[in-house]
């Protein structure tokens, strides 16, 4: 392969060849055989300077193009990513509160000796499921005695979480029912809502912070072909929701 210094090499060889030829001719007092000799020898070096320049340029040409197309390849696929800090903190911080608030609702139902009872977290809400059988006679919508002082703690409690929405939810399993006063399981399940409900209100819970709502036997939690199934199923549900997230859900909708 030919490089520079192989041309440079060339080139000073032709220069030395003329320079010898040129100091024989002088001393031996003559002139070279050929007349164009001189001016074969001095085409020949400018031919050869030019070839040098030329592949020195095109030596450095591909280098500098492959260092710039890098360059750019490295600008075009480096790009800043971006991430939701404030979305991901604040993700966190209401998981962080609904654990909290879990913990302290369990410490009032255990204060209160109930034992038929659970809580779940969905949704970005927390969830107290109360059964039937500690709430309500079969068929009825008026709260036992057994289940005011735990409500009574409950409403103590939500009023110091003020910024969280309160869902009572009604819900039965699939035995129907046809009575003056409840022609369905509609009307049974929204009558029990309500019950809880008012008695939280009269516990000076705020009514704006109130929703109430009746499932029937549409929502069942268990099946309804076996008696296990059916207790699950007839129960309250009181969620608590942030004021934010109910806005948001209420915008989507």
């Amino acid at each position: 392969m030919i490089t520079p210094e192989n041309l440079i090499s060339e080139l000073e060889i032709s220069d030395l060849t003329r320079l010898r030829l040129k100091r024989q001719s002088l001393l031996e007092g003559c002139e070279p055989e050929d007349p164009g000799l001189w001016a074969m020898l001095d085409i020949m070096t400018l031919i050869l300077a030019f070839f040098i320049m030329l592949y020195s340029n095109q030596a450095h040409m591909p280098q500098a193009l492959k260092i710039n197309q890098v360059a750019t390849v490295v600008d075009q696929t480096v790009e800043p990513v971006k991430t939701p800090a404030k979305s991901v903190k604040k993700v966190r911080e209401s998981d962080l509160d609904l654990l909290t608030i879990e913990d302290r609702l369990h410490q009032v139902m255990e204060k209160s000796n109930i034992s038929n009872y659970s809580v779940k977290v969905a949704k970005n809400r927390l969830v107290l499921i109360l059964g039937e059988d500690i709430s309500f006679s079969s068929g009825q919508a008026s709260l036992l005695d057994y289940i005011k002082p735990a409500l009574k703690d409950l409403a103590s409690f939500f009023i110091t979480e003020p910024g969280y929405r309160i869902i009572v939810a009604g819900h039965t399993d699939n035995t129907p029912i046809h009575t003056a006063q409840f022609p369905s399981n509609w009307e049974l399940s929204a009558a029990r809502a309500m019950s809880v409900a008012r008695f939280l209100i009269d516990c000076r819970v705020a009514p704006e912070r109130i929703n109430i709502e009746g499932f029937g036997q549409y929502r069942p939690i268990g099946d309804n072909t076996h008696f296990l199934g059916r207790e699950a199923n007839r129960r309250v549900e009181i969620s608590l929701v942030r004021e934010a997230d109910q806005s948001e859900s209420d915008e989507e909708i």
